[in-house]
């Protein structure tokens, strides 16, 4: 396995600083800090609420010092997509002469990439539809293809096969986490379950005898039901297969 710190981890926490006086400049900030306080505001506060202005409050700085270091909000969202995606560790390449275990590495990143966003579950909005053309992102991209590439498919499938590992990995996640965290996901789960156990079992049979295990907490086994899934489909895309 890779340093994660080689993989682009998340910056380190602001410091706390005090209000400055009026004849002093305002402290100066980095994108790391930044980056840092922004997870946490989405993490405290939600992305239907989160604001540069509420940015700059947690930093103690006025609101145009944001903007020498990120031109406007969506690039900060790239940022913090970035980092999150750096939180994902990525396994090494085999070393020379020998065959990767493309499967089992592609699964390794894929449940990398799970916990790394599930680790950071707030910022899930940030992830769908964004191209992740940050230095992490690229990374992965990278690997990803490298891997599918060196064990003998296609550009073509290679190619769909990083995008597919995106679009299962972060639409999974995404999933996991609508619920929401702790006693407020539990109680929208039960409501889920019991509408689902009322419903007319003549009308909808299949429905009503499956409202306990489509409402269950626990997705590990689901998850890695549609990984096998997703890798059968590349595995029967291999030349000669």
């Amino acid at each position: 396995m890779t340093d994660r710190s080689a993989q682009g981890p998340l910056p380190p926490r602001p410091r706390r600083r005090t209000p400055a006086d009026p004849g002093r400049a305002e402290p100066r900030l980095t994108r790391a800090e930044i980056v840092r306080a922004a997870l946490r505001l989405l993490a405290e506060q939600g992305y239907e609420t989160f604001s540069m202005r509420r940015l700059a409050t947690v930093l103690e700085v006025k609101n145009p010092s944001l903007y020498w270091h990120v031109q406007h909000k969506e690039e900060l969202f790239d940022l913090i997509a970035d980092a999150v995606l750096g939180e994902c560790p990525l396994p090494e390449p085999a070393e020379a002469g020998q065959a990767e275990d493309w499967a089992g590495k592609f699964a390794e990143i894929a449940r990398g990439l799970r916990r790394a966003i599930l680790d950071h579950a707030a910022a899930v909005p940030l992830l769908s539809g964004r191209p992740f053309l940050g230095p992490n992102g690229l990374r992965l991209a990278d690997r990803v293809v490298g891997l599918l590439r060196g064990a003998g498919f296609d550009d073509r499938t290679a190619g769909y096969g990083y995008l597919l590992l995106l679009y299962y990995v972060i639409g999974f996640a995404g999933q996991e986490t609508a619920f929401g965290p702790g006693e407020t996901g539990e109680a929208r789960l039960r409501s889920l379950h019991q509408a689902l156990a009322e419903l007319p079992a003549g009308a909808y049979p299949h429905l009503t005898a499956l409202s306990t295990a489509l409402t269950e907490r626990g997705l590990d086994d689901r998850f890695e039901l549609g990984l096998r899934g997703l890798l059968s489909g590349l595995a029967a895309e291999l030349p000669g297969r």
